[in-house]
């Protein structure tokens, strides 16, 4: 006989308020079309059981180039039940456009300054089984377990939200009838590495992943970690931002705000991944009390979680560190480990500025910090008591010298220099190339003379008199001679005796 529970289940339907997969894609579509210049509609992946695409959407002026500003993503439906997520996603992206369009300041900003990312539905397979009614509790997506070639219910599909690779054996189940299976692997499922894919290309500074429980705490913004007392390295910083997330985004009965909780352990749970592997500050939020709201609710939940969304938005040029790491001698980024003192795991994956831009950024707290940043082949950097104000992200741009062992090697016919070894004089014979830039460093990679750009175009040599920039005599050494030619360099060593 069918318990009444069943019934229940059987029985109830999706609200019409809620969107289908073809309202999510059909809306996205057109706003793409609508706002060709800054949006940018993506498909980073599909699904593998039902050949389904997942969307991404991002939203900044020039939205189809990578610049270099601070991106946020936010992400609805690891499982497949928690369709509120869905709706608040659309619900900023229709926001954020709209206003846009009216020129409201704090909107243009956004837009101007920031990468905005919308991942608004990571388990359309799994989502299909909730909104046609086969099973409106059904969490995972529909990986065919028993490979028999029929979704199964009892025993079918993957935890999304357990399937990353960070501490992965420490959480979830290994049953793969349990509603927490994590996968045969990590990573093993689609819609996880199109994410991982996505968060490692774009260097997130923030991230909300949006869930609403059926069983335990609602209204509740998780973050990274408590694990049997170890917690990360940015601890106080992860919970002062998720302190005031929480206490921004009003609950449903209108008499309190949603509560910060560091969550338990430090399993392979997004939130988890994307801050022990990638150093973004990632906060899932339990939205509202249970998974499905009657529909007359969800405007009024997306306007209240949006409130929470959007302050990321503000914070990420709040108090907190930020610069470009570049090479001395080419003046070219590069990726290099940042180390904050006093807040470093060094079990954790180096936290390394981007290799597009150099560009590093660490929330913080006020105060004063001292940073170390290193490289293999580079002399290692530090840097003391870089102040840190509530109001504003600090620069600190910082030069790394390459190891004499490690200068760059020209592909062309080298400089050639007489005398070599000198001691008053040298004549450096650009060979008829046309320079762009004649330059002298000392061994360790510091910038000793840049002759004007005039004087290399007017001859085939340069006459230099082994003074600095400063007119002085310069110490007994070793040094390089760079030319930049187009995209490559001619070098040459001198010995510099008295």
């Amino acid at each position: 006989m069918m318990t009444a529970f069943l019934m229940c289940i059987l029985l109830f339907s999706i609200d019409a308020r809620y969107h289908t997969f073809d309202e999510v894609a059909y809306e996205l579509d057109s706003i793409a079309r609508q706002y060709p210049t800054i949006t940018h509609l993506d498909t980073i992946g599909y699904t593998a059981v039902d050949s389904v695409p997942i969307f991404a959407l991002k939203i900044s002026d020039n939205a189809h180039l990578d610049e270099d500003e601070p991106a946020i993503l936010y992400v609805a439906c690891h499982h497949a039940e928690e369709i509120l997520g869905i709706e608040i996603c659309m619900y900023m992206i229709d926001d954020l456009l709209t206003r846009y369009a009216q020129d409201s300041l704090r909107y243009c900003y956004w837009i101007e300054n920031r990468e905005i990312w919308f991942v608004p539905l990571l388990n359309p397979d799994g989502h299909g089984v909730v909104m046609t009614g086969i099973d409106t509790i059904w969490r995972k997506n529909k990986r065919d377990n028993n490979n028999n070639g029929v979704f199964d219910t009892d025993f079918d599909g993957v935890d999304l939200n357990r399937n990353y690779n960070f501490h992965w054996t420490t959480g979830g189940s290994s049953d793969p009838s349990s509603e927490y299976y994590r996968g045969p692997a990590t990573f093993s499922e689609n819609e996880a590495r199109a994410l991982r894919d996505l968060a490692v290309a774009n260097n997130f500074t923030f991230c909300i992943t949006y869930h609403s429980a059926r069983t335990g705490l609602g209204e509740v913004v998780y973050f990274p970690w408590n694990a049997a007392g170890y917690f990360p390295p940015d601890y106080l910083f992860i919970r002062d931002v998720a302190g005031t997330l929480s206490q921004l985004i009003i609950n449903d009965q209108g008499n309190a705000h949603y509560v910060a909780l560091p969550g338990a352990g430090y399993d392979g749970r997004t939130r988890n991944w994307l801050y022990g592997v990638l150093n973004t500050f990632a906060y899932c939020v339990e939205v509202s009390t249970t998974t499905i709201q009657p529909g007359w609710m969800v405007d009024d939940i997306c306007e209240r979680n949006m409130v929470g969304a959007y302050y990321l938005l503000d914070r990420v040029e709040h108090a907190g560190i930020t610069g470009c790491i570049y090479d001395s001698l080419t003046a070219q980024p590069i990726s290099a480990e940042v180390i904050v003192h006093d807040y470093h795991d060094a079990t954790l994956p180096a936290r390394k500025s981007d290799a597009q831009y150099g560009r590093f950024l660490r929330i913080l707290g006020a105060g004063d910090y001292d940073i170390e940043v290193r490289k293999p082949g580079y002399a290692t950097k530090h840097v003391s008591s870089v102040h840190v104000l509530d109001s504003v992200l600090t620069e600190c741009n910082i030069q790394l010298s390459r190891m004499e062992h490690t200068l760059p090697v020209s592909t062309n016919d080298q400089l050639s220099l007489t005398p070599n070894p000198a001691s008053n004089i040298v004549r450096i014979n650009t060979n008829q190339q046309s320079l762009s830039s004649l330059k002298v460093f000392d061994c360790a990679g510091r910038l000793v003379k840049q002759f004007d750009h005039t004087t290399i175009q007017l001859s085939n040599y340069v006459v230099w008199d082994c003074t600095d920039d400063q007119n002085r005599k310069i110490a007994q050494g070793i040094y390089y001679i760079i030319g930049e030619l187009d995209e490559d360099f001619v070098t040459q060593k001198v010995v510099f005796v008295k």
